[in-house]
């Protein structure tokens, strides 16, 4: 018994103290040995490998939007000597993340982007620099989420990292009248008076196409126009207005019905050129201030509710 619990006793004592070697200071890790590695440091890493991922919302214009993507000299020192870094667009890693992700993303098509040059040099003595691209916004669907996927294909003579050489950048569109608000107004319902307005409301005019934005309700998670029916919450089943707006005036110049004309329930819809029908924009022409407008909903044919409305820009969506 005496010689097992000494025995117990000379093994534990062995493993701690090799445990404890572990721990000395010279043991950890010298980054100061690190080699110089080129990568893309700029959104969330993807464990599988499938790519680095970052998020670029753009505003649809006819004016290019400017966007930049960051290469880096990672290293404890800064690079003794100017560094030329290769890239290129990447279908193939774009791909391997959809595949791996479960996303659908479309590769931005030649028309939709503009580089430079594939190449950029990082001067000596500097770590990060951009690499600049043009966004052509007014070539994109907005109802698509593109990608532009980019990969480094020479370090420059230093290793390029594993989990950070390639980037992708997942692109979303909105037009300029995008955007939340708040929704206050009146409605008519000549063919059934139970039915009535349900007002004010936080609601989204969300982007259909370059000059198309149509009424989602975030407290109905869908494409839908909230009312009162007996005062009881409820919607107009498979109907939502979608404006059309000229992009010289900001004035809303048609509204149909986001299900169709007619919908499945027999709903259209139509602009009341009665109304003022127009964007309000901010002093830059860029961002929504207010809209008004009116517009009926139409039923087998027969004009049926009227709505006088306004809408107030409250943030981006």
């Amino acid at each position: 018994m005496y010689k097992r619990s000494l025995y117990n006793f000379l093994i534990g004592t062995l493993i701690i103290s090799s445990f404890s070697a572990c721990l000395k200071d010279d043991s950890q890790p010298d980054f100061t040995q690190n080699k110089p590695i080129i990568e893309l440091p700029i959104g969330s890493s993807n464990s599988n490998g499938a790519g680095n991922t970052i998020d670029a919302a753009f505003i649809q214009d006819e004016v290019p939007s400017d966007y930049f993507i960051y290469v880096n000299y990672a290293a404890p020192d800064a690079n003794p000597q100017d560094v030329t870094v290769t890239l290129t667009v990447d279908g193939a890693a774009l791909d391997k993340y959809n595949q791996a992700n479960n996303k659908n993303y479309t590769l931005l098509p030649p028309a939709g982007y503009t580089l430079a040059s594939n190449k950029v040099v990082i001067p000596a003595g500097q770590r990060k620099v951009q690499l600049p691209v043009k966004i052509n916004t007014i070539n994109l669907d907005p109802t698509k989420t593109y990608a532009l996927p980019v990969t480094i294909t020479d370090g420059g003579g230093f290793t390029v990292s594993g989990n950070f050489g390639t980037l992708i950048s997942v692109i979303t569109l909105r037009n300029r009248w995008d955007g939340v608000y708040t929704l206050t107004g009146t409605m008519n319902d000549t063919m059934d008076g139970t039915f009535t307005g349900a007002y004010p409301r936080t609601v989204q005019l969300v982007t259909r196409g370059t000059y198309t934005v149509a009424l989602y309700d975030p407290g109905y998670n869908s494409f839908a126009h909230a009312i009162l029916n007996s005062g009881a919450n409820s919607t107009y089943e498979t109907f939502s207005p979608v404006f059309t707006i000229d992009p010289a005036t900001n004035a809303v110049t048609s509204t149909v019905n986001y299900y169709g004309q007619p919908s499945p329930k027999g709903y259209s819809a139509r602009i009341d050129q009665t109304g003022d029908n127009k964007f309000v924009m901010s002093a830059t022409g860029k961002v929504p201030v207010s809209l008004k407008t009116k517009y009926i909903l139409i039923k087998d044919g027969a004009d049926r509710t009227f709505f006088d409305e306004s809408w107030t820009y409250k943030s981006a969506r």
